[in-house]
C-alpha cells in the first residue's frame, strides 16, 4: 500500500469467532471494531453488522445475536407482523416475507437489533424491523 492508501486505506482486521467463524471488520475507530458476519438467515445469504473491539465481537451484542438466530420462527413470525401492518397502513395487500421482500441484512445494537428488508419490487423500499428482546417494537422505512 502507498502513502496514500496508509493515509486513507483502512486495514481490514479479521478474526476467529467460536461462533462464526472467520469474521472481517468493516470498520475500525481507535479500539472499537464494527464487525461482519455472514451468514444464511430466512432463506437468504445475509450480512451482519454487530460492534466489538479489536478481539473480537462485544458480548452482549454476541448474546443478543445468537438469541435471534437460534429463535428464528419466532423472529419470522415478529417481522411479518410488523410488514404486514404497514402495508395495511398504505392500503396495501401483504401475503408473506417471501413475496414481498429480500432480508439483506441485520445491525445489532446494545438494546436490540434491526433486521432490513428490502421490497422485492418497485419502489424498492427499506423496511427496517426494531427488536428489543426477540419482540418488534417499529418500523421504518427508507426510500
Amino acid at each position: 500500500m502507498g502513502f496514500f492508501g496508509n493515509l486513507f486505506g483502512s486495514k481490514k482486521l479479521k478474526t476467529t469467532d467460536s461462533d462464526f467463524g472467520e469474521i472481517e471488520s468493516f470498520s475500525t475507530r481507535g479500539n472499537d471494531v464494527g464487525w461482519q458476519v455472514n451468514k444464511k438467515y430466512f432463506n437468504s445469504d445475509i450480512e451482519i453488522l454487530i460492534a466489538g473491539n479489536k478481539d473480537g465481537i462485544a458480548e452482549n451484542q454476541k448474546r443478543i445475536l445468537l438469541n435471534a438466530l437460534n429463535n428464528e420462527t419466532e423472529i419470522k413470525s415478529e417481522s411479518e407482523k410488523a410488514l404486514k401492518e404497514q402495508y395495511a397502513n398504505a392500503e396495501m395487500e401483504f401475503e408473506s416475507i417471501e413475496k414481498h421482500f429480500d432480508l439483506k441484512g441485520i445491525s445489532v445494537r446494545d438494546e436490540g437489533f434491526e433486521m432490513a428488508f428490502q421490497q422485492k419490487n418497485d419502489p424498492y423500499y427499506f423496511f427496517n424491523v426494531h427488536f428489543e428482546n426477540n419482540k418488534q417494537v417499529g418500523v421504518s422505512i427508507d426510500g
